[in-house]
C-alpha cells in the first residue's frame, strides 16, 4: 500500500516541478505566485495522493461496477480540482496571479490524476464488477 501512495506523491511532486518550470519557461508568471512554490504544491500533492488511495480503495471495496464508478469519479474530482482554480483567475486574491500560471495550475491536476490513477490502477486493479457473495 506504501508504493501505491509513494508513487503519485512522488512523481507528481516532480510532475509539478516540471510544469511550474514550463510554465514560467513560456509565459510570464511571477516569482511571488505562491502555488508555484514547492512548499504550497508537494505538501498539497502528498495529501492528495493519500485522499485519493483512500478514494480509489473505498469506491473498490463498496462499489458494484468498481471500474466504470472509479472512470466516472476521478473525471468528476479532477473537472471539480479546476473550479479553485478558475475563481483565482477571475479574482486574482493571490499576488502574481496570471492566466498562464493559473493554467499550469490546471496541468498540475491533470499530473497528478494521472499519476495517481496509473498508481492505483496498478496496485489495486478495479474489477468491472464486483461479485456478490
Amino acid at each position: 500500500m506504501a508504493t501505491a501512495f509513494l508513487v503519485p506523491a512522488v512523481a507528481g511532486s516532480i510532475g509539478c516541478a516540471i510544469v511550474v518550470a514550463v510554465t514560467r519557461a513560456m509565459a510570464t508568471v511571477p516569482v511571488d505566485f505562491k502555488p508555484f512554490h514547492p512548499a504550497a504544491y508537494v505538501p498539497l500533492t502528498v495529501v492528495a495522493a493519500a485522499a485519493g488511495l483512500a478514494g480509489w480503495l473505498a469506491v473498490r471495496r463498496r462499489a458494484t461496477r468498481p471500474a466504470t464508478t472509479l472512470r466516472s469519479l476521478a473525471s468528476a474530482v479532477v473537472a471539480l480540482s479546476f473550479v479553485p482554480d478558475v475563481l483565482l483567475g477571475i479574482t486574482g486574491f493571490l499576488p502574481g496571479t496570471t492566466w498562464p500560471g493559473v493554467a499550469g495550475l490546471m496541468v498540475m491536476h491533470l499530473v497528478i490524476a494521472a499519476v495517481a490513477v496509473a498508481s492505483y490502477a496498478r496496485f489495486f486493479p478495479a474489477p468491472a464488477a464486483r461479485t456478490q457473495p
